[in-house]
């Protein structure tokens, strides 16, 4: 991790608090929904990133990622946080060449003396971006997406300060599917037909 990231979070994760022991943790996971997964040439689709923390903790107080994709062809664009985990010192992270984007970091404050208290859903999303296939090639094609990530905070609980455990991390992963041409045309044809039968 970049040393600009962890200053980056440290705004974040312990603005006047000290940092507590921590607690054994298991089973944080991050989570890709793809809100179309079978897209034709040309089309878009939202992915959208959310990370979920065990019992026994308040709240994901962070998390520094990256996404990974298995295929350069189609374009990645629009990396964003979702409030409220676009604090400060955090960063939407940047399209690569290889596809993937990297250095998302995302994080909500905590800090009770200030009456400012951390979102505690489970899961809670914290960055989106879109995917458009290219149609540069042609179906099927499978696209696989991935994160790879290098720490998940957790508040410990609503008055206390985070703990960094990343321990048994269970990672996102997601396809998106472009369907040969055949298919794309039954696809098609199928909804269509499902909008003439809403409305006669």
């Amino acid at each position: 991790m970049r040393t600009d990231q962890k200053r980056g979070f440290l705004v974040i994760s312990v603005v006047g608090l000290a940092l507590a022991a921590s607690p054994a943790a298991i089973g944080q996971t991050i989570h890709i929904d793809i809100a179309n997964p079978t897209l034709a040439p040309g089309e878009s689709t939202l992915v959208t990133l959310s990370a979920s923390y065990p019992s026994g903790f308040y709240a994901v107080a962070g998390v520094i990622t990256e996404v990974v994709v298995n295929q350069i062809q189609g374009e990645l664009s629009d990396p964003a946080l979702v409030a409220p985990m676009d604090g400060p010192g955090t960063s939407e992270g940047t399209v690569s060449a290889a596809g993937g984007i990297e250095g998302i970091l995302a994080g909500q404050l905590n800090f009770p003396p200030a009456g400012i208290f951390a979102d505690p859903s489970n899961p809670i999303a914290f960055h989106t971006f879109e995917y458009t296939w290219d149609g540069s090639l042609s179906g099927p094609v499978l696209l696989d997406i991935e994160t790879r990530t290098s720490d998940f905070f957790e508040y410990v609980d609503r008055d206390r300060s985070v703990s960094d455990p990343l321990a048994d991390i269970t990672e996102g992963r997601a396809r998106i599917v472009i369907p040969a041409p055949a298919s794309a045309l039954i696809l098609g044809l199928g909804a269509l037909t499902a909008v003439r039968r809403r409305r006669s």
